[in-house]
């Protein structure tokens, strides 16, 4: 009983050895593209106990261009995996990236998609989304709220410019 018990405990300390390497491989994966691209998109897929496993995927973004120029994937069950660059994404646009991320996610989840079509500001909160459309996702809301920052400072830039040419009244 007792080996059975010390046999577990080692057990235990290997998957938080190797945990903690693929978190470390995950944070270089993260720093690189950020280095290559400026806007970065994560997905993750849960695998839950499909054979399969689950995903994620890391996109980078150039913003001059509205390509994209960087993609690393993790996908499968295991926790010796690391993440592998994929050059498959490179050099596609957004749009043409989610129909590819469509495709996936509706061979993914084709019983769910039938209950309940795709919705892209939909809660998923059991996280069965495909990996690359959530991704596309993630930097779609990031370029809305770039947009919304950019027009708040102008707007605040005009505010003030206009409040300068105004006289002061004491």
């Amino acid at each position: 009983m007792i080996y059975l018990a010390l046999v577990a405990f080692v057990m235990m300390i290997l998957q938080s050895g190797l945990t903690y390497f693929q978190y470390k491989n995950y944070q270089q994966a993260v720093n690189s593209l950020l280095s290559q691209g400026t806007i970065l998109g994560i997905g993750l897929r849960k695998g839950g106990f499909r054979l399969k496993g689950g995903a994620i995927i890391v996109l980078a973004m150039d913003c001059r261009s509205g390509r994209i120029c960087g993609c690393k994937k993790l996908e499968g069950i295991a926790l010796w995996k690391r993440f592998l660059e994929t050059d498959y994404y490179n050099g596609l646009s957004l749009s043409e990236i989610r129909e590819v991320g469509l495709v996936e996610d509706l061979k993914i989840n084709k019983k769910r998609r039938i209950k309940e079509p795709y919705a892209p500001n939909g809660l998923d909160k059991k996280r069965k989304k495909g990996a690359l459309i959530q991704a596309v996702e993630a930097i779609d809301k990031r370029l809305e709220k770039d947009v919304k920052n950019a027009q708040y400072l102008k707007r605040r830039e005009t505010e003030r410019a206009m409040g300068n040419k105004q006289p002061r009244s004491t």
